[in-house]
Order: structure tokens, then sequence, then C-alpha cells
């Protein structure tokens, strides 16, 4: 799996109206990770998905809970801190988080084990379902045509 490609990918859909507001509203709501959303989708887009969600989720979780979760706290902890000192660490750990954010894309290139998929949503509907969040199959669905519909994917 090309790790640049997934990563100009994701960058491109994240990057995208209304998209990043969105995915972090569902990160900080229910605990959504956006990386393995927008991986699940780059997925699809080649005609393909996972084996397993549920072991690349095993494969990510130690690094998004240990390494990209408490960067995440601590530069969202920073913003509201006085000071040009605070300030400048805070980007510092916001491109520290980004890294990270890339190293489990990296992670997910190399644990995926893919199976041929007609439906380019298919993965990335599965993924955000209510056996993984705390919402009925209606909210799901709702937020994931909203979602699609920002990033233009169909």
């Amino acid at each position: 799996m090309d790790q640049e490609e997934v990563w100009t990918f994701t960058v491109s859909m994240y990057g995208r109206d209304g998209v990043a507001k969105l995915c972090l509203d569902l990160q900080d709501r229910y605990g959504l990770d956006v990386n393995m959303l927008l991986f699940m989708l780059y997925l699809g887009q080649k005609g393909l998905a996972p084996h397993s969600i549920s072991a690349l989720e095993d494969a990510v979780r130690p690094w998004r809970d240990n390494v990209i979760i408490p960067l995440r706290h601590t530069r969202r902890f920073l913003k509201d801190q006085p000071g040009e000192s605070a300030q400048e660490l805070r980007q510092k750990v916001k491109a520290d988080e980004l890294h990270a954010e890339r190293i489990e894309q990296h992670i997910l290139c190399a644990g995926v084990q893919t199976v041929p998929s007609d439906d380019p949503l298919a993965a990335a509907h599965a993924y955000f379902s209510p056996n993984r969040f705390d919402l009925d199959q209606a909210e799901c669905d709702r937020v994931f045509a909203d979602l699609t519909g920002l990033m233009k994917i169909t």
C-alpha cells in the first residue's frame, strides 16, 4: 500500500469545506478515529475493503491511545495558556500530533489485508456503525451521508 498516496488522499478529503469540522465533532463526541474513517474511504476508492476492521482497530489502538490522544489533549490544553512560549510549544505539539497521525496511517497500511469491494463506501460505512459508536443506525446513516456529501464521494 502506497503510504504517500494514502496521506495525499487523507489531506485532500480532510481539507474539503466542512469535513474537518464534522470529523472533529464526531471524534470529540463519539471517539471516531478520523484516520481510520479516511483510510476506509481510501480503500473503497481503490475497489478494496479491509478483511477485518476490528484487526486494524486493534493494530492502531495502542498508538492512538498512548501517543495521539495524549498529544491532542496537551495541544488543546496549551491553546488557552497565556504567553508566547506556551503558544510556541503548542505549535510544536501540533506538529508532533500530525506526525503521529501519519505514523498511524503507516500502521494501517502495513497491517491491512484487503478483499475486493464493488461498493466504494462499504468499508467506511461498516466502520461508522452503531456497533462502534453510541449512535443508532439512522443517526449513523445521516451523519455518514453528510460526511460523504461534503467529501463529494459517492
